[in-house]
């Protein structure tokens, strides 16, 4: 990592209709339908617009045609290779890592189960000539981590440290309230250093989640959000650290071009910082040991 300069970080995590498995309902299965296949094409363009590499964390069943959920209401809500495919060809040299095979919950998982999931992700990637480094844990539930190496991961996303996190550690309710108001005012948000952990791997936690809108999240504006990341930019370019930005294709479904909007924005800030060789961007296999 250079001296005297900031770096900013997107990681996706593309998971369409498995990230509800555990809890299916119409309202994700019938986005992931007919949402989320240009959302992700109008991510991707505008990547290449501003000319922004990021890290697409991919579940791998989306690549398997004979998932187990394949016939759920639409095998288009389970298995996109389409998307995954068009990651792969855009100009913009993006990385993929992995999102598990099947959004597994490596809380609730013994060894041997992760280990077959991790088996079946690794051989539908390298189908496609893909080969992973980097671990996005399903739901953020870190664990299992003596094991990654075995399977070659190197890096893993872990999660951030913002005040409302040891909120929801005492009460999961209150928790939520705290990153709606987190989120509604412009409260200081956290920059990044990666870490090596005990066994070896470097832990890159993400600093802020760019937050779905609608229902009781109607008070986020994109303002209030815009100034917390651009704060969170420059703290990154200050303190020569960095800001990283984590999200789902799924946080787009609700006030879609509001979304849009903000994250133009968002880049658009990053590309002046860039142009005036304060601010890199950097891939999540980027960091250095």
């Amino acid at each position: 990592m250079k001296k005297n300069v900031g770096y900013f970080s997107i990681s996706i995590d593309l998971e369409l209709a498995w990230g509800v498995s555990h809890k299916v309902n119409n309202y994700f299965i019938n986005h992931a339908i007919n949402s989320e296949r240009k959302i992700c094409s109008n991510l991707i363009k505008i990547f290449e617009s501003y000319d922004i590499p990021v890290s697409w964390a991919i579940v791998a069943a989306l690549l398997d045609k004979k998932n187990e959920n394949i016939n759920v209401s639409n095998m288009k809500a389970w298995y996109a290779p389409d998307i995954f495919e068009e990651i792969l060809n855009s100009k913009i040299k993006h990385h993929i890592a992995s999102h598990s095979y099947s959004h597994l919950n490596f809380k609730t998982s013994n060894v041997k189960q992760v280990s077959e999931d991790f088996e079946k992700s690794i051989y539908f990637f390298k189908k496609y000539n893909t080969y992973v480094d980097t671990l996005v844990f399903p739901r953020n539930q870190i664990n299992h981590l003596n094991i990654l190496k075995k399977y070659n991961f190197n890096f893993y996303r872990s999660v951030d440290q913002s005040w409302y996190k040891s909120v929801s550690r005492v009460n999961i309710f209150a928790g939520k309230i705290a990153n709606l108001i987190d989120k509604t005012f412009p409260i200081k948000t956290n920059t990044i250093s990666p870490k090596i952990n005990k066994f070896g791997l470097l832990e890159i936690p993400s600093s802020m989640l760019l937050i779905s809108r609608g229902g009781i999240r109607y008070p986020v504006t994109n303002f209030s959000m815009f100034q917390k990341i651009k704060s969170g930019i420059d703290r990154a370019i200050t303190n020569n650290e960095t800001f990283h930005l984590w999200f789902h294709p799924s946080n787009f479904y609700s006030y879609t071009k509001d979304q849009f909007k903000l994250l133009e924005k968002i880049l658009k800030y990053v590309n002046l910082k860039r142009s005036k060789k304060l601010l890199e961007v950097i891939k999540l296999n980027e960091f250095n040991f």
